[in-house]
């Protein structure tokens, strides 16, 4: 009897562990697509019952006590996140994880941020970078550093700010994560923005563009939108409104492809802003109120009221006063001055102006006095306002201190503004600075060694006018002289040559040999979860390392002069046929359309390596796999001229810019830098097929294709 009691209860013990860990995954799959408060009140009270029964393992209670948290937040729930959270700080204290000690971090500076505690938030955020750097989590240390980053800019610690995007951006590339990159490049423009670093602002979007065709294509749109955004308030901040409208009027075109009603509205009353300034109230009329029917629809309440906002200053730049007074005075009813803080401010300043402008002041002085405790959100333009008010009222004294107080606001601005952009730019000048005295300190060592090569050279002239004056053995000398120097040339020439190859396999195995440490490293500590991928991964590496090393090797060869052709008579049109045969039987595997176009050429002969010409296609027919948008087209054909034939090869979009057209045949050059090397493969491809042109005493060249995408052209002398 009792074994029998014994055996259900631990069948008991087995089912319920095997219902709860199914509980577990439901909840996973639930807490990554959240989209509605519904659902996250749903998840919580998902959240709570599990942590009830108890038999979660302790990763599994940190992953839920960490989601509730967030949800927390998100929410607005501050009391419930500390309980979460200080939960999780004492599960922690039994097992150590430092990705979840930097996650307590991360949501303590997170849930500050959003009640607007940012001096608070700054070391939970330090300290989250800390455990996220030391774990190796670099996704997660570059989202820690960006918070970081915000809360420095809300306290107007723009350096700080900058310092924490730069440390942000890092870990973003050791993540190999671009969008991430890109992230971080957004932010750092948006706060070039806010300190009238326009043009700085504008140069960061402006290489944001330049990445967008090189990423997944389900995120193009996404970034060519927030690219789009940013370009706008550059432009609004330039006082360019008219570019700024058609900015935003191109963001609102992608919002309505990705169907986010709530990003059209937002769009649309910026548009109806710009076109206010621009006195243009019509069209600006027509942007809010499609703006305000999208927002009741979605049931925003606050975001409602904020386009009211700026319906009712589009009335006073109007001169409608009367009908702006009466909006701003429903909408301020609506508003709780401790909640809606900017949005209470906002709406505050401008009744005031609307008052100013009735010459109600006593209604006027009425409301500054409520909006007081909001001074600090634009103290130039209360005093200003206070001054007018208190003239108004006779009050000329006071109106005096009040108009004293405003000038004395706007002479502190303008110092903090300018200190905050010296310090900006000041620590962004330091790498600057460094790499400008490391290339000085060069340049003077190279001036020394030049300087004391001709000493030696004078020095050696002398003795030489000295043998020849003594012993009249001018020729000797002369003979002698020449075959030095050209002893000399060579010497100098090799030296270059090895130098070069240093270079270039120094700046190639770097990056790949780094990501071979990282994996056999995570091999060892037994950090890898699949040992089958990442040793597939290695060899991949190896692979790609092989075939830089016989890339490497070919050029060496070429800068040598040891680069042999084997060559024979061939008839072009027969070549051209075995050319044409391979090209396709490298891209019928690959989603590329091949069209074959071939000129009349008979009985033209060639001498040439065969071998070698069917290596520069087959390192074309590469590139063109590479960096080809599938489905594609590659067109390869045959014409001739008088004294050539010319084999021309072209592939379809992405093209190539113009910047990058002249150096396509440099070593080791990328149009992208930021695509991996796998993609790339070694960057020597074109300058092997340059050097087995050249030793045919051909040429190559690259252009535009009408393809869309890049042409290659190689013209082959008749033999």
């Amino acid at each position: 009897m009792i074994i029998f009691v014994f055996v259900f209860f631990a069948l008991f013990s087995v089912a319920a562990i095997g219902s709860v860990n199914v509980e577990f995954g439901e909840f996973k799959v639930q807490a990554e697509s959240l989209k509605s408060s519904e659902e996250r009140q749903v998840l919580l009270k998902k959240a709570d019952d599990l942590l009830k029964t108890r038999q979660l393992t302790q990763m599994q209670t940190a992953y839920v006590l960490h989601r509730a948290g967030l949800v927390c937040i998100r929410e607005g729930c501050f009391e419930q996140t500390v309980t979460y959270l200080a939960r999780l700080e004492t599960l922690l204290e039994s097992f150590e994880s430092l990705e979840y000690l930097g996650k307590l971090n991360l949501s303590r500076g997170n849930m500050a941020i959003t009640r607007g505690n940012h001096f608070e938030a700054i070391p939970y955020l330090i300290a989250a970078s800390n455990f996220f750097e030391q774990a190796e989590l670099h996704t997660l240390s570059s989202h820690a550093n960006r918070f970081l980053a915000h809360a420095y800019q809300q306290l107007n610690k723009y350096s700080d700010a900058v310092i924490a995007l730069d440390a942000s951006f890092e870990a973003a590339v050791k993540a190999e994560n671009v969008q991430l990159e890109m992230a971080v490049a957004r932010q750092k423009s948006a706060i070039y923005t806010s300190l009238d670093l326009i043009e700085k602002s504008l140069e960061i979007q402006l290489q944001q563009l330049q990445k967008i065709p090189y990423l997944p294509q389900k995120s193009q749109e996404f970034w060519m939108n927030d690219t789009f955004w940013g370009l706008a308030e550059s432009y609004a901040a330039l006082g360019e409104h008219a570019k700024s409208y058609d900015y935003f009027n191109k963001v609102h075109d992608i919002d309505k492809r990705l169907n986010g009603k709530q990003d059209q509205a937002v769009t649309l009353r910026r548009m109806g802003e710009q076109k206010v300034v621009l006195k243009q109230f019509g069209r600006a009329a027509e942007h809010f109120k499609l703006s305000l029917a999208i927002l009741a629809e979605l049931d925003i309440p606050l975001a409602v009221l904020d386009t009211q906002t700026y319906i009712s200053e589009m009335y006073l730049r109007e001169g409608k006063l009367q009908i702006a007074q009466d909006t701003l005075e429903t909408i301020i009813t609506q508003l709780d001055i401790t909640k809606n803080v900017n949005a209470y401010a906002r709406a505050s300043y401008l009744l005031i102006d609307t008052y100013l402008q009735n010459a109600l002041y006593e209604q006027a002085h009425r409301q500054l006095l409520i909006t007081e405790p909001l001074k600090n959100k634009d103290i130039a333009k209360h005093y200003s306002f206070l001054a007018q008010a208190l003239q108004g009222k006779g009050d000329l004294e006071g109106a005096f201190e009040a108009q004293n107080q405003m000038h004395l606001a706007y002479k502190n601005k303008m110092k903090e503004q300018g200190s905050l952009k010296t310090l900006v730019l000041a620590s962004e000048s330091e790498y600057v600075t460094g790499q400008l005295e490391l290339k000085q300190a060069k340049a003077e060592q190279a001036l020394l060694k030049a300087e004391q090569t001709l000493t030696r050279y004078i020095g050696f002239s002398i003795v030489a006018v000295l043998l020849f004056i003594i012993l009249f053995v001018l020729v000797f000398t002369r003979q002698r002289r020449a075959r030095l120097e050209q002893e000399a040339k060579h010497l100098n020439q090799a030296l270059e040559l090895k130098k070069q190859l240093l270079a270039d396999v120094s700046h190639e195995l770097r990056t790949p040999l780094a990501v071979l440490k990282l994996h056999l490293e995570a091999l060892e500590h037994n950090l890898v979860s699949d040992p089958q991928a990442t040793y597939k991964i290695l060899n991949q590496r190896l692979d790609n390392l092989n075939l830089l090393i016989s890339d490497i090797y070919e050029l060496a060869q070429a800068d040598t002069g040891t680069f042999n052709l084997s060559l024979e008579r061939q008839g072009a049109s027969e070549l051209f046929d075995d050319l044409a045969g391979q090209v396709e039987d490298v891209l019928c595997d690959h989603d590329l359309h091949l069209e074959v176009k071939k000129s009349s050429i008979d009985k033209v002969l060639l001498e040439i390596d065969s071998a070698r010409l069917h290596q520069v296609v087959a390192n074309l027919s590469r590139n063109s796999i590479h960096y080809t948008d599938k489905p594609g087209e590659v067109c390869f054909a045959l014409s001739e001229t008088e004294e050539a034939v010319i084999l021309s090869f072209s592939d379809s979009s992405p093209g190539v810019s113009d910047q990058d057209l002249p150096h396509l045949f440099e070593r080791l050059f990328r149009c992208d830098k930021s695509r991996s090397r796998d993609l790339g493969g070694s960057g020597l491809g074109l300058s092997i097929c340059e050097k087995v042109v050249e030793a045919h005493g051909g040429e190559i060249n690259a252009s535009h294709s009408e393809l869309g995408g890049l042409k290659i052209e190689i013209k082959l002398l008749k033999a």
